[in-house]
């Protein structure tokens, strides 16, 4: 076999360049947008949310670009129809950018999430939306998929080939190369490399698909001997489970959604794969298991809308559970086709679950409105129950309330702050939810925990975790501590530097978090040890110069004066403490924790230091 010259490796590239020129150019762009994300330091990342939307954005223009590309080419468009329709999806695209939101939201990375979905859908289907042409449909997909697979294989080879080049230079001549360019690297590869070898291989002649007969051989070895034995056995799982249900009268348990879904999705996946020889003498079989697996999907299918019901009875619906039900009617939409249907066709499997995720991503009756409204619905419910509603105003509770409602309020008001804003619930408030979160800080920079308690502790109700029982909820508290005034540094008087935005968080599970400081003329290492709740500030190259600061001892009190949750003066929420080589004040913006059994946990702080070296 003869390698390929550079010659011909150069004339490839460019001809796939040719052809999909902005798809190549969009997923270069993005690529160099995650490289900087990666050398962005941390405290920047906040303010430099920009750069998120833009590889956001390129990821979508790529595969919009490819789909267009591919539509262009098999209606052979003229060259103004393919101008217009190129500069009619980049104004589009210009439009998405501007509408993603200005930092980290769950709705705009779950949207970003359904496009992506939308859009690999359309490209499995874009060229072949004209009737019949089922083969050559198959066909392109196969090419398409085959190509993908060969492509991350050479993606990742070629990663861990570098990067231990890269080791080895860096380890045998001291070069001190930045871990960073590892990621960097990665993005490249996967984002350029891969993206362009993957469509060096989309195929050109789709006309001539539909005329192929060649079927991988490894890949029906593949389907027939590990998918369909493995799809066989999670059937019986499942149906095992559904008589237990049956015979024991008990509701089934949430997660069992997921495993049906999968089940199912993986089901017609191997279906398809072994489509083509499905009509093949040796392999009647495969016509005999299809219509078996599609007449066992309904009980299942039952099952899992029993399973959404549930929860959707009792705690209304999210953007979680609207899709699995959304995938359910799918599901039973898609078993009764192939069961009923004599033309079978499996091009409606890609285009009904493509339009399915495109009507989820927005309008009133997509997955984020639709559940808006419903846990808006079920949280003015709970507080009217609870006597919590005067005047459609959420009053401020002077009773304790049912455990497992208060539990269920809970949920609602951090699902609400974290996914949709907290802004969403100002409608319940006569006071204005923005004077509650200002600080020094802007509103971006604060996390959903935090905010969620500031407006638990404005209506006098602990804020209830998910996975707190009624049982240990008399042995645990929250504490929410804040400044109250917007707290501005003026002057560093009486201190040699300032550190600003400390923060320790021990959700990160680490028993001590360290980071260095580059001060003017002394480098100090600052470190939290979670276990003891200690601060300690370290003068480098000095010896017996560790200044420890007891944490604990400072929020016990705070929490014992003023209670769960309270906002107080900045002067009230500072620490100093010294020794012979340093000095340090230490002035909290938030405080969050939890006392078990009068130890503190989950803590999570905000703080500005001051620090003197003598």
């Amino acid at each position: 076999m003869r390698l390929p010259s550079m010659d011909s490796l150069l004339a490839k590239a460019s001809a796939t360049f040719t052809r999909f020129p902005l798809a190549i150019f969009t997923a270069i762009v993005g690529s160099l947008f995650c490289i900087l994300l990666v050398h962005l330091p941390f405290d920047l990342s906040a303010s430099h949310h920009y750069y998120w939307n833009i590889v956001m954005t390129c990821y979508l223009s790529m595969l919009l670009f490819i789909a267009i590309s591919i539509y262009i080419e098999r209606k052979k468009l003229n060259r103004s129809a393919a101008i217009l329709l190129n500069l009619t999806v980049i104004a589009i695209l210009v439009a998405f950018y501007f509408w993603l939101p200005p930092r980290f939201m769950i709705i705009g990375v779950t949207r970003f999430i359904l496009f992506t979905i939308v859009l690999h859908l359309l490209i499995a289907f874009i060229p072949f939306l004209s009737k019949g042409e089922i083969n050559g449909f198959w066909q392109y997909n196969k090419v398409l998929f085959l190509r993908f697979l060969t492509s991350a294989l050479y993606t990742v080879a070629l990663y861990l080939g570098l990067i231990l080049a890269v080791l080895a230079i860096d380890k045998l001549f001291n070069a001190n190369i930045n871990d960073k360019v590892y990621a960097g690297l990665w993005f490249f590869l996967a984002g350029v490399f891969n993206t362009w070898f993957f469509l060096a291989g989309v195929p050109k002649n789709f006309e001539g698909l539909e005329l192929k007969k060649d079927y991988p051989k490894g890949l029906k070895i593949f389907t027939q001997y590990v998918l369909l034995p493995l799809i066989s056995i999670y059937l019986i799982i499942l149906y095992a489970y559904m008589f237990r249900i049956i015979i024991t009268v008990e509701w089934p348990v949430g997660w069992v959604s997921y495993l049906i879904i999968g089940f199912s999705i993986g089901g017609i996946f191997s279906l398809l794969l072994i489509y083509p020889v499905r009509n093949d003498e040796e392999s009647k079989w495969i016509l005999i298991f299809s219509r078996f697996f599609y007449f066992a999907l309904f009980p299942l299918v039952v099952l899992l809308f029993f399973a959404v019901k549930r929860r959707i009875s009792d705690y209304g619906i999210t953007e979680q559970r609207y899709f699995v039900l959304a995938l359910a009617l799918w599901l039973l939409f898609i078993a009764v086709y192939f069961l009923f249907s004599k033309s079978k066709n499996i091009k409606l499997i890609p285009i009904s679950l493509c339009v399915i995720a495109l009507a989820a991503s927005f309008g009133p009756w997509g997955a984020f409105s639709v559940s808006l409204r419903s846990q808006n619905q079920h949280l003015k419910s709970l507080l009217t129950k609870n006597a919590m509603l005067h005047d459609g105003k959420i009053v401020k509770v002077k009773d304790s309330i049912p455990f497992n409602e208060n539990k269920q309020i809970s949920s609602i008001i951090n699902y609400l702050v974290e996914v949709h804003g907290y802004k969403t619930l100002q409608p319940f408030f006569a006071q204005n939810l923005d004077s509650l979160f200002k600080s020094d800080k802007t509103e971006y920079d604060m996390y959903a925990y935090t905010k969620a308690n500031k407006i638990h502790s404005l209506i006098n109700l602990p804020n209830i975790p998910e996975y707190k029982t009624k049982e240990g909820v008399n042995s645990s508290r929250y504490v929410n501590i804040y400044t109250d005034k917007t707290y501005n540094v003026t002057s560093i008087e009486g201190y040699d530097y300032l550190i600003t935005n400390y923060n320790v968080y021990s959700y990160t599970n680490l028993d001590t978090s360290c980071k260095p400081y580059l001060l003017e003329k002394d480098n100090v290492l600052v470190c939290y040890d979670f276990n003891k709740n200690q601060l300690s500030i370290i003068k480098e190259n000095e010896k017996n110069s560790e200044l420890l600061i007891d944490v604990s001892a400072f929020i016990k009190s705070l929490e014992s004066e003023n209670g769960n949750s309270n906002s107080l003066q900045p002067w009230e929420m500072t620490l100093t403490s010294g020794n012979s080589l340093i000095s340090a004040k230490i002035v909290f913006d938030n405080i969050n924790f939890q006392i078990e059994k009068e130890t503190i946990d989950q803590l999570g702080f905000t703080a500005d230091i001051f620090i003197r070296i003598h």
